[in-house]
């Protein structure tokens, strides 16, 4: 018959020496935590004074590096529309970009940077050409009527008016000889009739031709007034106005040949401007905005002065950082600024404040607004490329005697500001408010006073047992509940204080 050992001594024993040693843990435990209580404030906690000085409040934003002088390249076509033989052609200061040199390419002056499809303002200018040499022809057209008109005028003064008024002149000097020649007849012929050697018959034939004569005289005479006081002027008006007629022609002919021709090198222009080259040498930056889902790549249509690149200069740096609406009155211009770049983590670069934005910045998917600040940089370092991620520190204006703590005194509790103020024996839980800070000190506008002690990086299970509000007494049945959870496996609750920074 098999006998079977007895484990319960053995087994008993394990649980007596669990007991006794927890046991004794806990009191070792609660010895040392009397004698920890029964010490000073002084001498348990790390605490700092609660003074006046001066504070030097700074604003830490994050931006983006720019270059304040940069070359921006932008699409510069225009919205033209010409008329041919009655039609209305034209194209609409857009196009596609076919192609475009990679981001960050290094590029020289004259190097092409992107290609923009020409074909609508090609088309426009192979019929501006046509309109052209049109309109050459209709002026020199205008030029040979003027011309004509010219020489008109010139003839009529010089040739026909002139050989008219001789002839005017020959035909009133024959009828004035005619008239003489017979009045010395008629005189003749009434001296015979006295002595009887003619009839009275040719006296007055002689008479009658004689008034003929006049008659002739006369209306020579009426002639040559008519020519010279009405019929030539008349006619000279007339040779003149034609000269104003083909003037006003040829001076609109060439006004219209100008601004076909102005016409045709704008076209020109424009499809020139479909190459884009670079202007100076340089590194080549997308105009990419991310907050407007704008996006440069090939395929996409442009506009006219969107924005499509930037040559930045490397020597004009500075950074532009999105400030919230709701610190705006405290930003002004000529603020100095510290700023940090995540690719030279070991630099602070000093700068200051040169321009904040009028308007907000929207943005389609956030009610948040923020405005667009610039901080040029002093002494851009080498290296430092557009596009890097910065930090700005702006300094705001200066705290004089202020009463102010270490950072690390102030802790959170239920969404309320706390210092443990120390006295002799205990430490006072008070709430405070809080005014502008630093990145070490924070000031105080309610709550303490200057002189008290606090306590700094304050510990909740720890500074709770020393304060002067009333702490139920630890009974028997709670100590044995005690001793069963430190027997127990796996860490207790604990309480967590967010200290402000």
């Amino acid at each position: 018959m098999r006998q079977r050992r007895n484990t319960w001594p053995s087994g008993l024993a394990a649980v007596v020496v669990m007991v006794v040693g927890a046991g004794m843990t806990v009191g070792l435990a609660y010895e040392t935590t009397l004698h920890h209580a029964s010490r000073p404030p002084s001498e348990k906690y790390a605490l700092a004074s609660v003074c006046r000085t001066d504070l030097y409040p700074a604003l830490t934003v994050s931006g983006q590096v720019e270059s304040s002088t940069r070359t921006v390249i932008e699409c510069e076509l225009e919205n033209i529309t010409i008329g041919v033989l009655g039609e209305r052609l034209w194209a609409g200061g857009s196009s596609v970009l076919l192609s475009i040199v990679p981001e960050g390419s290094m590029v020289h002056r004259g190097d092409i940077l992107a290609v923009l499809d020409s074909s609508e303002y090609e088309e426009l200018l192979r019929q501006q050409k046509i309109t052209v040499e049109r309109s050459r022809a209709d002026h020199r057209q205008a030029e040979l009527d003027y011309e004509i008109a010219l020489l008109a005028v010139s003839e009529f003064r010089e040739g026909s008016m002139t050989e008219a008024i001789k002839d005017f002149e020959r035909s009133v000097a024959l009828a004035e000889s005619d008239l003489a020649r017979i009045d010395d007849r008629l005189e003749w012929v009434r001296r015979m009739k006295k002595k009887g050697y003619v009839a009275a018959a040719q006296v007055a034939s002689e008479e009658f031709n004689r008034a003929q004569a006049l008659f002739n005289l006369g209306e020579e005479r009426a002639a040559y007034r008519l020519f010279t006081k009405w019929t030539a002027p008349r006619a000279l008006k007339i040779l003149q106005n034609d000269i104003l007629a083909a003037e006003a022609t040829l001076k609109y002919q060439t006004s219209r040949l100008n601004r076909n021709l102005e016409r045709l090198a704008k076209l020109e222009k424009q499809v020139e401007l479909c190459t884009i080259r670079a202007p100076h040498d340089g590194f080549v930056i997308y105009a990419n905005d991310e907050r407007r889902e704008i996006r440069i790549e090939e395929g996409m249509y442009v506009r006219q002065k969107q924005d499509l690149m930037y040559l930045p200069d490397l020597d004009q740096m500075e950074v532009v950082a999105a400030l919230h609406e709701s610190i705006m009155p405290e930003i002004a211009k000529g603020m100095r600024a510290r700023v940090v770049v995540e690719g030279m983590p070991n630099r602070r670069l000093e700068g200051h404040v040169t321009d904040i934005a009028v308007l907000p910045t929207f943005n389609w998917w956030s009610d948040v607004r923020y405005f667009d600040g610039k901080v040029k940089l002093d002494n851009p370092p080498r290296g430092i490329l557009p596009g890097m991620t910065a930090h700005v520190e702006i300094a705001l204006n200066r705290r004089d005697h202020v009463l102010a703590v270490p950072a690390e005194a102030v802790s959170t509790e239920d969404g309320r500001e706390i210092c443990y103020v120390a006295h002799e024996d205990s430490l006072e839980r008070r709430e405070v408010k809080l005014g502008e800070g630093t990145q070490d000190f924070l000031e105080i506008s309610e709550g303490l006073h200057e002189g008290e002690q606090v306590v700094l990086k304050p510990v909740l299970s720890e500074v709770e047992q020393d304060t002067n509000e009333e702490t139920p007494l630890v009974s028997e049945a709670t100590f044995t509940e005690e001793i069963a959870d430190a027997t127990a496996p796996g860490p207790g609750p604990a309480r967590q204080v967010t200290a402000l920074h």
